[in-house]
């Protein structure tokens, strides 16, 4: 397979919406992983420290 074949092969697949469906899944899980992470050290002794402000849900 030679460079183009390559280039136009990784471009289908990124535009399958399988690939996309489970790159928004992928997302979702990650941004979820984070803010449980931020809520929990903005709850800690770290968010003091800190001095965070910003939206708490």
């Amino acid at each position: 397979m030679n460079e183009l074949e390559f280039d136009k092969a990784l471009a289908d697949f990124l535009d399958d919406e399988q690939c996309e469906t489970t790159s928004e899944a992928i997302y979702q899980l990650i941004r979820a992983s984070f803010m449980a992470g931020w809520n929990a050290a903005m709850g800690s002794d770290i968010g003091k420290v800190m001095k965070v402000e910003g939206r708490r849900r």
